[in-house]
Order: structure tokens, then C-alpha cells, then sequence
């Protein structure tokens, strides 16, 4: 038998123990525990929300307050003709007076600062979950494509040597020019798809540093695809609707409406100045006590407006919260199907494909050493492997996507990440 077939052979089997021997230790290295970690203390979203804090905090103290009361004096009867002729008739009035509000208004501002801050803090935490698992998402995004990049890399050394392999037996005559073509062609599909790969992993990098205030270079993040955790049931997560962070945030804001429904209703009571003072006729020289009333008539409610426009509000709020139920429902009974049968195609892909792939690269190796088949063929058996190996890569990746929407939806900690 030929000994550069048989060269050929071990060459095609060694060469993915041998790339992978042959990488170099990655220096600087990202987990995903920092990443969310850098997310928690760079990104800018986050950082603004202590802000926002203060001036609800603020608004509130002003809420608080109660009028205060008002000084007056008032001067009369002077600088006319006759008995008032100068000061000689003038009267002053020295008052005290203090508007008393009416209809509870002092609380209802008070019960409505308190909701918005409220409806501020799950913001927060909405924000925050969805933030975090943004940067999951792009992490296992930039996973992928780590992963592809380095199985690509294996099956370019494989076709690469081959391609010597061949150039030396079409010198010696035991091939066809065409065969050399054909593998120089199938390298240059190695090359197209590794530069497809690596815009794609910069793309994900950098939006993955997108996130964060300072750019951080990893040259390799760590983390591994293949091992997906097991969903929770259907029945779980549809109950776990009920406290998801939309969920939570509208309820928190249907409060925030009904305070400032109440805040509304007393704006439009009208409030009771009293007031009360001392009296000095200069004329007379006498003294007295004054006392004043004053109330505005009640003839329209001057909030009327913004009562009825309060009241549409709440009934939108709980218009949608019957609607947002309904339709987080619908995308988890979706998305759970979905995942079913990703896992399907992963168990498939593992327990199957690649298996079947792999005897056949066996088989034809076997087929390639007694001279019934050629070069090409062996090589797309191989090519068989790459894809199925390259769909499992993919499958896996879509697995982590389903299972942080489906975190985002319900809040409900379904990997291992930043909730645990």
C-alpha cells in the first residue's frame, strides 16, 4: 500500500489533538460572573438611578410641608383731605393669617411621593434584571462564536494539511489536478467562514463592552455551552407570572395612580384662610381686634380634569394588567415549547448525529486505506462532523437565549447567573 495515503490518514486524525495542543494559554480571561459584576458597577443606566432617588426623596420632604402662615399690614384712611388729612385719621391693621388646608391634601401628597418612590425602586430592579441579563445574553453570544471560531480553526488545519498532502501526490501523478482544485476551493470556504466568524465574534465582543463604562479586552472568555440546566415546568413558570417584573411594575404603578387619584380629589376641595389681628385707629386713638374668614366658592370643582383624567388612568392601568398577563402567558407557553424542542435537537445532535458521524469518518477512513474511495470523499465525511458539531454549538447557544428571555419574563432564576 501507498504510504502517503497512509500519511494522510494519520494526519487527518491527529490534527484536532494536535490544534488543540498547540494553542497558547489565554492570558487575559473573562468569566461571566465579572462581566455581570462590571455591569452592576459601570453601566451608566444603573449609575443614574441613586439620582433619581434623591429627587423623589427631596420631593417628598416637599410634600411634607405645611403653609406657612402670612404676615400683613395694612394702612388706611391717610394722606386725604378733611379728617384724613395726613396721618391725623389713618388706621393700620397689623395681621396674622394661615391658609388650613382641606381634604387631607398634607397626606395625599405625602401617600404620592411615597408611591413614586416606590414605583422608582422596582423600576430599579427591573432595569437592573433586564440589564444583567442583557449582558448574559451577549456573553453567551460571545461564547458561540469563541467556540465555532475554534472548531473552525480545527477543521482548517485539517484541510490545510491535506491540501499538502495532495499537492505531493499530484506532483507524483497519483491524483488529479482537479483534486488539488477542489481542496485548494474547500480551504478557501474555511477562510470565508473564519473571517464571517471572527467580525462576528468582535461584533459580540464589542457590544458586550457596550454595556459597561470602561472597555475591558479579554482575549478568552470562559464558560461552557454544552452544559444546560434543566427548565422548570410549564405549570411553574406560567404561576411565576404573577410576581415578573412587568407584572410587579404595573401594580406598583396602578398604586401610584390611585394616590394620585386621591391627591386630585382633595386639590379640588377648597382650603379656609383664617386670619387675625390688631386694629389702631390713629384718629381715636383706639385699638382692636380684627378677624378674618375667607373661603373660595365652590361653584365647579376647579380639578375636575384632572380627577376624570386620574380615573381613565386607572382604568387603563388595570386594562393592561389583565392584558399583560395574558400575553406573558402566551410567550412562556411559546417559548417553553420552543425549548423542548431545541432539547430535542441537542439530545439528537449528541446521542446520534455525532456518533453516526464520527463512525462514518471511521468507516470511510477505512474505505480511503483499501482504495474505494477518494480524498474528497473522506474529507466530506469529516465535513459531516464539522456540521453537526457546528449545529450543536448553535443549538446550545439558542438553549441559553431561551432560558434568560424566559428569566427576563418571569424573574424566576432558571441558570446559573447573576440571581443565584
Amino acid at each position: 500500500m501507498n504510504k502517503k495515503p497512509l500519511m494522510l490518514v494519520a494526519l487527518l486524525c491527529a490534527l484536532p489533538t494536535l490544534s488543540a495542543l498547540a494553542k497558547s494559554e489565554p492570558q487575559n480571561v473573562l468569566t461571566l460572573k465579572q462581566a455581570l459584576k462590571n455591569t452592576e458597577q459601570q453601566n451608566l443606566q444603573l449609575k443614574r438611578y441613586p439620582y433619581h432617588q434623591k429627587i423623589l426623596t427631596a420631593l417628598k420632604s416637599q410634600a411634607m410641608l405645611s403653609p406657612n402662615p402670612e404676615l400683613s399690614f395694612e394702612a388706611e384712611n391717610f394722606l386725604g383731605t378733611h379728617s384724613s388729612h395726613a396721618f391725623s385719621g389713618a388706621q393700620y391693621t397689623l395681621a396674622l393669617s394661615q391658609l388650613i388646608e382641606l381634604g387631607d391634601k398634607r397626606q395625599n401628597r405625602i401617600n404620592y411621593a411615597t408611591a413614586n418612590i416606590k414605583a422608582q425602586t422596582i423600576e430599579y430592579k427591573n432595569t437592573r434584571l433586564a440589564l444583567l441579563a442583557t449582558t448574559a445574553e451577549r456573553y453567551y453570544q460571545v461564547l458561540k462564536f469563541q467556540a465555532l471560531i475554534a472548531l473552525n480553526s480545527d477543521r482548517k488545519s485539517t484541510v490545510k494539511q491535506a491540501l499538502n498532502a495532495i499537492e505531493k501526490r499530484a506532483e507524483a501523478g497519483a491524483v488529479s489536478s482537479a483534486d488539488v482544485t477542489r481542496m485548494r476551493y474547500a480551504l478557501s470556504q474555511v477562510d470565508l467562514n473564519t473571517a464571517m466568524l471572527q467580525s462576528e465574534f468582535e461584533r459580540s465582543r464589542l457590544a458586550l463592552n457596550e454595556l459597561w463604562q470602561e472597555v475591558q479586552v479579554s482575549d478568552y472568555y470562559a464558560g461552557d455551552l454544552s452544559q444546560i440546566a434543566a427548565i422548570k415546568s410549564e405549570a411553574a413558570l406560567l404561576d411565576a407570572v404573577n410576581t415578573a417584573p412587568e407584572f410587579a411594575l404595573l401594580q406598583q404603578q396602578y398604586m401610584q395612580q390611585t394616590a394620585n387619584l386621591a391627591l386630585q380629589r382633595s386639590s379640588g376641595q377648597s382650603d379656609l384662610t383664617l386670619g387675625g389681628g390688631v386694629r389702631y385707629n390713629q384718629q381715636t386713638d383706639a385699638s382692636s381686634f380684627v378677624f378674618s374668614f375667607s373661603m373660595p366658592l365652590q361653584l365647579s370643582n376647579a380639578n375636575g380634569g384632572n380627577i376624570e383624567a386620574a380615573q381613565h388612568q386607572l382604568t387603563l392601568l388595570n386594562e393592561q394588567q389583565g392584558q399583560l398577563r395574558i400575553q406573558l402567558r402566551k410567550q412562556i407557553r411559546t417559548l417553553h415549547a420552543y425549548y423542548q424542542g431545541k432539547t430535542t435537537q441537542a439530545q439528537l445532535l449528541t446521542q446520534r448525529i455525532i456518533p453516526q458521524a464520527q463512525m462514518l469518518i471511521k468507516q470511510s477512513l477505512k474505505s480511503y486505506q483499501q482504495g474505494q474511495i477518494s480524498v474528497l470523499q473522506l474529507l466530506d465525511a469529516q465535513q459531516a462532523l464539522f456540521d453537526s458539531k457546528r449545529a450543536l454549538i448553535n443549538t446550545h447557544s439558542e438553549l441559553y437565549q431561551v432560558l434568560l428571555t424566559l428569566e427576563r419574563l418571569t424573574g424566576q432564576p432558571l441558570i446559573e447567573t447573576h440571581q443565584s
